[in-house]
């Protein structure tokens, strides 16, 4: 594990440029506590932020973790308590 996992605010932050660049919107459009679908993630686009975030974070992540964690925010909060090695989380 990374000697410094980041935060909840960092991996918001890092979800929501990784949406607004994928999407072709603004960072300011991607609302963190709107629903992935209603942002417009289609299923190849949800594997690839999966992908991005197993990578940054150095965890090891399922595709499912969209539905079970289906906003930002939520998705956010839950790999923050992953990251720090938090038990019980999800």
């Amino acid at each position: 594990m990374r000697p410094e996992s980041p935060g909840e605010a960092a991996i918001r932050n890092r979800c929501v440029e990784y949406l607004a660049l994928t999407l072709g919107l603004s960072n300011e459009e991607i609302e963190p506590d709107v629903n992935f679908a209603r942002l417009g993630l289609d299923s190849a686009n949800s594997v690839y932020l999966i992908v991005e975030l197993e990578e940054w974070l150095e965890l090891e992540l399922t595709p499912e973790l969209l539905f079970e964690h289906p906003t930002i925010s939520d998705l956010a909060r839950y790999l923050a308590g992953r990251a720090a090695g938090e038990t019980g989380v999800g």
